[in-house]
């Protein structure tokens, strides 16, 4: 047992690193596969955000809604297509007078419609001088001409007229449905690296700025500063964004030095607004092309006016645009009127989605708020979300392999499942704590919803496993004890046995061997142990054959019993072929060993089950019956005989050959029983022994009638018949006491055993 269970503990230690290894390999290959990284987009990115309540967006933002409200206010059809653009002129104005610091138009000015509004509407974009306007991208499929063929996006402008008049035109692409929209380009890599709407109106957010940047950069790189400045001449403000940032990505020292003395307001005349607004156009320089948007709630998060309500606005209603960025563009309030609308992770059950302004004007508010200087640091909730490295990937992934594995070694398996899911939920809960508070991703899906459930099926199948082969060990050990059935019970519940004991019909074979104690004393112990397992792997095995379980080994006897819930005859049939069986094999002895078997059978009622008290149970049968049964086989010393079966046993059977030997009260007992020899199968026996048992039973008859003489006659018959019988010498014994008046007259035909 030692050794088994120290190997279980190095299969098992064995086990763990195997199955750290597969948890981190499944969990990576998800992320690998092509659409992997879509379940943690759509499923855990969706969980984190409908759990986080709706955060504030940066006061720096807002957003004037066309839609039907507005087309309502405005007297004019729900058509912006039909609006006279004189409108977006006078809504400019109104901006301007508010101090907007920028304001951006989501909306495409492709064709030219009354020539009076176009210039009107591009004398207000010059006039207003941080106007920017959408700009499209659009692809189209290229046939080659050896054959295949390529996606070409092209950048399509507005109008000239606007073009010109406004500070500069930028697109602002984005997935349709079914395509969930959680990420933007800053930069257009497909468009020449065309800095998206965004980007621009951060660029022209930041521009009063730029003298501060300059200077900041002077005093860092005073050559590289005036190079730099000397290729931004003539350019326009989309170029001019475009050379900044290539700038920047080449140097990247003096990039670093330079955010790093954004970053610490001592010594800057800069103030704390002007640092935040370069630090964030830096950043938004060296970041990546493509971010994941934060969003900060449902449909109008971002302070929303109508486009009526801006031109109906009065001077001190207009101050909450001062010093905004303001995006222009389709926002509708109610699902059926929507017309440039994206499906998003809080796109409403009533089928209302988030328009294309309002995820400009989040983009724009991710990158206005400046990134920290690690990624540990304090975060603001606002920014766009942030994924850790991937080398950070590696390692969560990894790690949380390696914890449920280190779990799955705990040796019970309901802790192994709890501190698994207590463990989930503890990674769940720093997540959306890290989600909610600094705007930081960390994977969810795959250690959550994937290594975790993979860990608990492999891990209690494991466990599954181990506890099917100790139970296998279980049955193979206890089985040379016990019964099958009880071994199942006992591997279930050991503590359901301690009580379970049944009323049953039952037959019990009591066995002993002959000339043991002769044999015991003439052998070395290693000798006997030897001969009587020799003698008992004879004995045992007619038991089993027909359906017998053994009961109880002492010494040189054996109890087996048959049983079952009700009487059946068919178990009294089995004893008896059991035991003439065992009765021939049990003779079979070494040449050197001489063991004679003796066999008693009785059947009745039994209580079969656990027997005992405290910690020390014995599967027994408890009943009269198994008493009476070791007194039958007792009494083939007495009758020279080898298999008495009573009375019980063998009624109503057929096909054995018996003879009936008397009635007889057995030792410490009150009731008589009926007793057979059980001579052997029918289809067995000859004439001589139906002959033998029927003189037999003429002898017995004149016994049981005191008539001494005719009795002594037919036993001295049935002797001659079968010399050495053990029964005639028996009776004939008893006749010449009876004749002699030594011994008292049978009461009723029943002989009273005595003590010898």
């Amino acid at each position: 047992m030692v050794r088994q269970f120290s190997s279980n503990i190095k299969s098992h230690c064995m086990l763990t690193p195997c199955f750290a290894l597969l948890l981190a390999v499944m969990g990576l290959l998800v992320y690998a596969v092509p659409g992997g990284f879509d379940l943690e987009e759509n499923v855990a990115l969706h969980f984190l955000f409908n759990q986080r309540s709706p955060a504030s967006p940066p006061d720096n933002v807002m957003l004037v809604s066309i839609n039907k409200t507005a087309a309502q206010q405005l007297g004019l059809a729900n058509d912006q297509a039909a609006w006279p653009r004189e409108l977006h002129a006078r809504l400019i104005d109104q901006l301007v007078t508010a101090g907007a610091a920028v304001i951006v138009f989501d909306v495409f000015f492709r064709q030219p419609k009354t020539p009076e509004h176009d210039a009107r509407l591009a004398q207000a974009m010059r006039q207003a001088g941080n106007v920017v306007i959408f700009a499209r991208l659009q692809r189209e499929k290229q046939i080659l001409e050896r054959g295949g063929e390529y996606n070409l996006e092209r950048l399509l402008l507005p109008l000239p007229i606007f073009q010109q008049a406004a500070v500069a035109s930028a697109p602002f692409a984005l997935p349709k449905v079914p395509v969930k929209v959680n990420q933007f380009w800053t930069f257009h890599t497909s468009a020449g690296g065309h800095p998206s709407m965004p980007t621009v109106a951060l660029e022209l957010y930041a521009s009063q700025d730029h003298v501060l940047l300059f200077e900041a950069l002077a005093s860092i790189a005073p050559q590289q500063v005036t190079a730099l400045r000397a290729s931004l001449d003539g350019l326009t403000q989309r170029e001019r964004i475009v050379q900044i940032r290539t700038f920047f990505k080449q140097q990247t020292a003096i990039t670093q030095t330079l955010l790093e003395t954004l970053r610490e307001p001592s010594g800057s005349m800069m103030t704390s607004k002007s640092r935040r607004r370069l630090q964030a156009l830096l950043e938004v320089y060296l970041g990546p092309e493509r971010r994941y948007l934060n969003f900060y709630g449902p449909p109008r998060s971002i302070p929303t006016w109508s486009y009526g309500e801006v031109l109906s606005a009065t001077a001190e209603q207009l101050t909450a645009f001062n010093d905004k960025v303001v995006f222009v563009g389709f926002s509708e309030e109610r699902q059926p009127e929507q017309k440039d609308n994206f499906y998003t992770v809080f796109s409403q059950t009533s089928g209302l989605d988030l328009s294309g302004v309002e995820i400009a004007a989040t983009a724009f508010a991710n990158l206005a708020a400046p990134r920290p200087t690690s990624f540990l640091a304090q975060r603001s909730a606002q920014q766009s979300l942030r994924l850790p490295e991937p080398i950070a990937y590696l390692a969560i992934i990894i790690g949380f392999g390696l914890l449920l594995a280190w779990l799955s070694k705990l040796p019970s398996a309901s802790a192994f499942v709890l501190l698994s899911l207590f463990a989930a939920g503890l990674y769940i809960l720093v997540s959306l704590q890290l989600f909610t508070r600094s705007a930081i991703w960390l994977p969810l899906f795959v250690p959550v919803l994937l290594q975790m459930p993979l860990a608990l099926f492999i891990g209690l199948l494991w466990r599954y496993r181990q506890i099917n082969r100790e139970r296998s060990r279980i049955r193979q050990a206890f089985g040379y004890y016990l019964p099958s059935d009880v071994v199942e019970n006992l591997v279930r519940s050991s503590q359901h046995l301690k009580v379970l004991s049944e009323r049953m019909f039952g037959v019990c074979m009591a066995t002993d061997a002959a000339q043991y104690t002769q044999l015991a004393e003439s052998l070395e112990p290693e000798e006997l142990s030897a001969c009587m397992n020799d003698y008992y792997a004879r004995l045992f095995k007619p038991v089993r054959a027909h359906g017998g379980i053994i009961s109880d080994v002492v010494g040189d006897a054996m109890l087996a019993i048959w049983s079952a819930h009700q009487e059946e005859s068919c178990l009294r049939r089995q004893a008896c072929e059991a035991a003439l069986a065992a009765l021939r094999i049990g003779q079979e002895s070494a040449p050197d060993v001489v063991l004679q078997t003796r066999i008693g059978l009785h059947a009745g009622e039994i209580m079969l089950g656990n027997i005992g008290a405290l910690d020390h149970y014995e599967y027994r049968a408890v009943g009269d019956i198994v008493n009476t049964a070791s007194r039958i086989e007792g009494l083939n010393k007495q009758l020279g005989t080898a298999l008495l079966v009573s009375d019980a046993v063998l009624s109503g059977l057929e096909g054995f050959i018996s003879r009936e030997l008397g009635t007889f009260r057995m030792v410490g007992k009150q009731k008589a029983i009926v007793i057979h020899e059980l001579l052997g199968r029918q289809e067995d026996c000859d004439q001589q022994q139906l002959h033998l048992c029927k003189c037999f039973a003429e002898g017995l008859h004149a016994y049981q009638h005191h008539d001494w003489q005719i009795a002594t006659d037919c036993f001295q018959r049935t002797f001659k018949l079968s010399p050495g019988d053990g029964p005639s010498r028996y009776y004939l014994e008893r006749c010449r006491l009876h004749a002699q008046k030594m011994l008292p007259l049978p009461q009723n035909g029943v002989i009273v055993m005595q003590k010898k």
